[in-house]
């Protein structure tokens, strides 16, 4: 069983801004096409002319301060037909009715050592963050979505079993909740459902903080034992 939580992990390439926004929508008003085209074909040669798993490489080496090789990249995009704000720049002309935003797919399951060995550690949600918002910043794209697919079913038994707890509470009527972290993953019990995974764990907070509110509005009952790590 892979170690990685996510099996792989897409990011999704908002419009450039500044001067190379302007180049790149000279660049389709002047040749007749839309600038989803150019867009998609701008982002695609920065990876390819830079080598982008080389650069993934160095960004993910500097996450972790060792070194690590990505080993493949898939270039890809995806449709957006409803009207956003964050779209906006895509539409150049009256029949532009859809936006094709670049993206790429990164498979964590495949990431080695410089040696080729499998990685020991997962690849977490905030290690792609960080190496996005450096090619965010260097590409000077508006935003960057991120979208993972977890690697296989979590079973909640080895979450209870194996994770660590960090925050539980118990009413004066009996009712409880606990919330463990596992694989990096966070997860929400209580006496009638298990919730998870969430990747932040503010998620998760606003369970507690639910029943907290609830709580505070019953005269009848109090929170009797509350532990958070």
């Amino acid at each position: 069983m892979s170690i990685q939580i996510y099996s792989d992990i897409t990011f999704v390439f908002g419009p450039a801004n500044g001067d190379r926004y302007e180049a790149i929508k000279s660049h389709a008003l002047r040749n007749g096409t839309s600038f989803s085209k150019a867009f998609r074909d701008h982002v695609e040669c920065i990876f390819v002319s830079i080598k982008g798993e080389r650069l993934l490489d160095d960004l993910f080496s500097l996450c972790f301060r060792k070194k690590i090789k990505i080993n493949r990249i898939y270039p890809t995009y995806q449709i957006r037909a409803n009207p956003d704000d964050r779209l906006k720049k895509f539409y150049l002309r009256p029949e532009d009715r859809f936006a094709e935003l670049p993206a790429l797919i990164i498979y964590p399951p495949e990431f080695t050592t410089e040696a080729g060995s499998e990685l020991s550690f997962p690849i977490q949600f905030e290690d792609a963050q960080f190496v996005i918002e450096a090619i965010r910043e260097a590409f000077c794209f508006d935003w960057v979505d991120i979208f993972g697919t977890y690697e296989g079913a979590i079973d909640f038994e080895d979450v209870l079993s194996e994770g660590e707890k960090v925050e539980f509470i118990e009413t004066a009527n009996g009712s409880w909740a606990s919330a463990y972290k596992y694989r990096g993953l966070y997860f929400y019990f209580d006496e009638v459902q298990n919730l998870g995974p969430f990747t932040q764990y503010s998620d998760v907070q606003a369970k507690f903080d639910e029943i907290s509110d609830h709580v505070q509005n019953d005269g009848r009952n109090k929170v009797s034992y509350h532990l958070k790590n």
